[in-house]
């Protein structure tokens, strides 16, 4: 058995295994959906995506145990930028937050937090 960061989670998992958590928040004023994958293989990967086709992507370190975790992203436009992760005690869930190359925020949550959870009813959206 292999311990997993699922989502920027962690679990443990039998060996060749892959588990993804949901992701979900914005980019800018935009809603993003996606995906936090870990496998026993190599790194974590994140991915949210816009209805307008902007898709940003990073990896992470799937075998921290950290509730705090800084990773670079990038996106199919071609900005970078770095999402600073927390994660709950159990590290199955919590919230990214970032800022791309051209200023644009993101805000996300990931694992079975909803976003009015993590961010004051919804109401707290960095900007």
């Amino acid at each position: 058995m292999n311990r997993l960061l699922i989502g920027f989670a962690a679990v443990t998992s039998i060996a060749g295994c892959s588990v993804s958590v949901p992701v979900s928040g914005y980019i800018g004023d935009d809603r993003a959906l996606g995906q936090a994958t870990a496998t026993t293989s190599g790194p974590g990967t994140f991915e949210a995506y816009t209805v307008d086709g902007l898709k940003c992507f990073g990896t992470y370190d799937d075998n921290s145990t950290a509730p705090t975790l800084s990773t670079k992203i990038e996106c199919n436009d071609g900005r970078t930028g770095v999402l600073l992760i927390t994660r709950t005690q159990q590290l199955t869930s919590g919230t990214a937050v970032g800022k791309l190359s051209d200023g644009t925020l993101g805000q996300f949550v990931f694992g079975d937090i909803t976003f009015s959870q993590a961010f004051d009813n919804g109401t707290d959206r960095i900007r």
